[in-house]
């Protein structure tokens, strides 16, 4: 097994195992090193432990959760210099756990990811957000829920924030609804990941790493169609006829309703003919 292959199965064995069992930070790596064989996993955890050990030992053993997160914002966003990236913020450097912990600039949800790391390991007990256009992170427990924004340097977000994150990244066209701040799974965040590494990889015309993002989200739901459809469509482009057939023809039977049906199909003959002609 070549080494492409090895991260891959890496992978697919962690994003498989029970939640608690669910490495977040190696799971990130896991995508990274797929884009960069060069990245050192395990080095790079041990960097993440390395900041842990740091903090800790600027913490007193009375503190609590408050004081641990007044510590941890200042450790992170002043002496470390991590922040937001709002001047690139789609290059998919920015969703690369390695890149970010290198540059110290990322996203909301990779900053997120290293804001959690730490406090997991210093005792916070921290849950990821999925708030839809705006990762956020929620502290749990005693004094009471906080959200909390990493992308602004760990800030305290109250609702009518996130009713205006909301308007700006659906252009008013989703209600706010407490349902948009449940706490999602460690798998649900790797999900989350690939879709903005898909993402930003479309926006280059980077169809090749494109499809390696979504094929790893099949890993993680191999029953979503929508992803089925759009690896068929990447295949389509990168001339792989019988495999893109395949997934579109996978895609209709899923989803026979399906708004897009008519074009699908007729791609899904275009595809025929092609694999016939080369026959």
């Amino acid at each position: 097994m070549d080494h492409p292959e090895r991260i891959r199965a890496d992978f697919e064995r962690l994003v498989k195992r029970p939640e608690p069992a669910l490495d977040l930070a190696r799971a990130a790596l896991l995508v990274a090193a797929e884009s960069d064989p060069n990245v050192d996993v395990d080095g790079r955890l041990h960097t993440l432990d390395s900041w842990a050990a740091e903090l800790r030992s600027r913490l007193e053993p009375d503190w609590n959760n408050l004081q641990k997160l007044a510590r941890l914002r200042r450790f992170l966003f002043e002496e470390l210099g991590f922040r937001g990236d709002t001047h690139d913020y789609y290059n998919p450097s920015n969703s690369l756990l390695h890149e970010v912990m290198e540059r110290r600039r990322g996203i909301p949800l990779t900053l997120s990811i290293i804001f959690m790391e730490l406090g997991w390991r210093i005792g916070i007990p921290f849950e990821g957000v999925g708030f839809p256009g705006h990762f956020l992170v929620r502290l749990t427990g005693e004094p009471g829920d906080l959200l909390l924004d990493p992308f602004k340097r760990g800030m305290t977000v109250h609702e009518e924030d996130c009713r205006h994150m909301l308007r700006e990244a659906t252009g008013g066209r989703m209600e706010f609804d407490d349902e948009l701040l449940a706490s999602v799974t460690k798998r649900d965040i790797i999900a989350r990941l690939l879709l903005n590494l898909k993402g930003a990889y479309l926006r280059r015309n980077q169809d090749e790493q494109a499809l390696a993002a979504v094929d790893r989200l099949l890993l993680i739901h191999p029953e979503d169609a929508e992803e089925v459809r759009d690896r068929g469509l990447l295949l389509f482009r990168l001339q792989r006829y019988g495999a893109a057939y395949q997934a579109l023809s996978a895609y209709l039977e899923a989803r026979p309703e399906a708004s897009d049906r008519e074009t699908i199909e007729r791609h899904t003959l275009t595809l025929r003919r092609l694999v016939s002609s080369l026959n």
